[in-house]
């Protein structure tokens, strides 16, 4: 029998239980459909957060002050993405919140070769007065930082200057607050700056006004914050020590070798020999790209795998249907090979049956997946709060590729034939005489 025969033969078969088969499909359908969609989805987040993260510098590198006493789990460098040395430190079990670095570990970092750029992020709750007689106060975090931060941190300011040299060597009391922090204090018709705000009863000056990024999160938002030079910081605090110090290196090259420079100096100045003692860590944002990308690779990959148990389903409810199909056609089949049909003919025939109800239900199912996961997309994009972005949320794009669709059509052909075999082979092997015998 010729294969265009075949196929007609198998198509007027299908028509013939319309409702039957268009239920048997139903179950390819869903299956097919769930698979494009979680995987089209999975493959949109994984997208949506690498751009968002691709705006991280891969240069910047987290010193962080770590609990000695709490366990450190350590990061083995080396492999394919390591350089053989040593890496930093990944977490502590239990917690941190321990302050451990000092001046003298941020001059470390600042004069260690390859660092282009640093400052300390200390930060810390402080109550703010528009008046020296206290009154109302109200809680902002309080960051102290170097020249170099607002520029390391991509910041924009409105009105004013960033810190100076000046200021912050000779711990001036000048202050740096963001727009909606001065909003807040002030009213949105007074200019902030020169205006005199008191920080634990001491007086400072405004002299710079912070705008929000356009992608700030919706938490720590440097627009609600203040900043102040870093030695002004400590003596206000009552602190010697603060818990971050940032660094950027002079290129993407010099990362490694400028982190475990910086962070051996500074151990050894700790009296440090143990480093799984270490009460300093080192973390790069290149780390952390690569991390999220192999996560949500990983997820994108459970997604298609709890999809794909839909399919199983669906295949045995092709081998269901095609061995009642083989029951009812017991005498057609005994009447063929009684005028000289072969086995395989007979196995071809069922298996181009099976093959097809599966192709339907994955074209159909991928064109329904395509829809499926765009709905999907724009959900999970604009969750109230807990959208991807915060408050910047805008909707997931799924991302589906030729290359997704071909699969998802070929995984229905594979169904077809896999759970279609055994009713084949069943039909091709029935006796020509008792099947003619069949009621």
């Amino acid at each position: 029998m010729k294969v265009g025969a075949l196929i007609k033969q198998s198509f007027s078969s299908i028509a013939h239980n319309k409702i039957r088969s268009g239920l048997t499909i139903l179950g390819i359908v869903i299956g097919i459909s769930s698979v494009i969609a979680l995987v089209g989805l999975g493959k949109g987040l994984q997208a949506n957060v690498t751009q968002r993260l691709g705006n991280l510098d891969t240069k910047r590198m987290t010193f962080q002050s770590l609990n000695p006493e709490r366990e450190t789990v350590q990061r083995e460098r080396g492999g394919p993405n390591g350089g053989g040395a040593q890496g930093g430190f990944v977490f502590q079990r239990g917690g941190g919140g321990t302050e451990t670095l000092t001046e003298a570990d941020y001059a470390t970092v600042k004069g260690t070769t390859n660092i282009a750029a640093a400052s300390p992020d200390a930060s810390t709750q402080t109550d703010v007065t528009k008046s020296a007689d206290a009154g109302e106060a109200t809680a902002f975090q309080l960051h102290g930082a170097d020249t170099a931060y607002a520029s390391m941190q991509k910041y924009e300011l409105t009105a004013g200057e960033f810190l100076t040299e000046t200021q912050v060597d000779e711990s001036h009391n000048v202050l740096i607050i963001g727009d909606q922090a001065a909003q807040d204090l002030l009213g949105s018709d007074v200019n902030p700056l020169g205006q005199k705000l008191y920080l634990k009863g001491t007086e400072f000056t405004v002299t710079g006004v912070l705008k929000a990024p356009a992608d700030a999160p919706p938490f720590n938002n440097p627009a609600d914050n203040l900043y102040i030079g870093y030695k002004r910081w400590l003596t206000l605090s009552e602190k010697s020590v603060f818990s971050t110090i940032l660094a950027d290196a002079s290129s993407d090259d010099t990362v490694d070798s400028a982190s475990q420079t910086a962070l051996k100096a500074m151990l050894t100045s700790h009296n440090i020999t143990d480093e799984t003692k270490a009460d300093i860590g080192v973390s790069m944002n290149k780390d952390l790209l690569n991390t999220v990308s192999s996560v949500a690779g990983s997820f994108t990959d459970t997604l298609a795998g709890i999809a794909a148990i839909s399919l199983i389903v669906g295949g045995i409810g092709i081998m269901n249907i095609m061995l009642v199909t083989v029951t009812e056609r017991t005498r057609e089949i005994g009447l063929r090979r009684a005028v000289g049909a072969k086995k395989h003919q007979i196995l071809l025939q069922f298996l181009v049956e099976s093959v097809l109800l599966t192709l339907i239900g994955g074209i159909v199912g991928v064109l329904l997946g395509m829809i499926f996961s765009n709905y999907a997309g724009a959900i999970v994009g604009n969750i109230p709060g807990r959208g991807i972005g915060g408050a910047n949320a805008s909707s997931v794009q799924a991302v589906i590729d030729l290359g997704t669709m071909v699969m998802a059509v070929g995984i229905s052909a594979g169904i077809g034939i896999v759970f279609g075999l055994f009713p084949a082979i069943k039909a091709a092997n029935l006796d020509p005489v008792e099947a003619l015998r069949h009621e």
